[in-house]
């Protein structure tokens, strides 16, 4: 399967195919609609042919799509193979196709140098980091993040994997309450049979840190790769470079502890925190 389909292409593609659901249509009875075959359309929902702009305006007209929807999914075809990167002020237009495709994939993994991965943070936590960016609109972030957290408890959940550095754990967001509540909630994520939760303590931090990334794999598409960066975040299209950070994403899982050593190591950096 060609690794050239790009996230932008994907989102919109997925986008598509769920706004014909909410509308309770067919593909056949789409696509007599809007005057296409079906073949057709089911290459544009699963990125397997660029949407053109008349198009995806009928699709959101026979869909009921109007207003603020409309304008951001038109405004963004003419962009569909371009990079796909945002800056912190536009950080939830990637937040919610992220979301999409967490929410299909097979897999994930998650590496992180600084702060607990958002699909295992507890309200709490991810409050504090929140507010450390935001001064409006928290609570709302807040709740978008609990959403995404649904992907991991569903019946068919991605297997899924977490890779700290330890300065994740030692470092007291929201105070030693809160953090101490994040590990002890982490030790208990770990006992689910598709959660696995890997830490890299500091005696064993000689390595290149590649900064916050996701590897997200799928059982009938390409692997994706997300970077989330303070300035600029976004999806990694080329296969090089989402090539570079799976093998890096091997390397970090080898240099961890294992499951049942990292959960030890949780217990502890916990307890500290319970005393301090």
């Amino acid at each position: 399967m060609s690794d050239l389909l790009p996230a932008r292409m994907r989102a919109l593609g997925s986008t598509l195919a769920t706004l014909r659901g909410q509308a309770e249509l067919t593909t056949r009875q789409a696509a007599a609609r809007i005057g296409t075959s079906i073949a057709t359309l089911n290459r544009i929902e699963r990125a397997k042919r660029s949407a053109t702009v008349a198009e995806v305006s009928a699709m959101l007209a026979i869909y009921g799509v109007v207003g603020p929807e409309r304008k951001r999914i038109m405004a963004n075809i003419e962009k569909l193979t371009a990079p796909w990167f945002e800056d912190d002020h536009q950080l939830r237009e990637l937040l919610r196709p992220l979301a999409d495709f967490e929410s299909q994939a097979s897999s994930i993994v998650n590496f992180s140098p600084a702060n607990v991965p958002g699909l295992i943070q507890t309200p709490a936590y991810a409050r504090a980091i929140i507010s450390d960016v935001l001064t409006e609109h928290v609570e709302e972030r807040v709740a978008d993040r609990l959403a995404r957290q649904q992907v991991l408890s569903k019946r068919a959940a991605p297997r899924y994997l977490a890779i700290l550095d330890e300065a994740v754990l030692r470092r007291p967001v929201g105070g030693s309450h809160v953090i101490a509540q994040q590990i002890r909630s982490m030790i208990e994520r770990a006992k689910q049979p598709h959660v696995d939760i890997r830490v890299i303590p500091f005696k064993y931090s000689q390595y290149a840190s590649p900064g916050y990334f996701s590897v997200l794999g799928f059982t009938d598409a390409p692997t994706l790769v997300y970077v989330e960066h303070r300035g600029s975040s976004g999806f990694v299209d080329s296969p090089m470079g989402k090539r570079k950070l799976q093998d890096q994403a091997a390397r970090l899982a080898k240099i961890a502890l294992d499951s049942a050593d990292s959960v030890k190591f949780l217990a502890m950096v916990a307890a500290d925190h319970e005393r301090g």
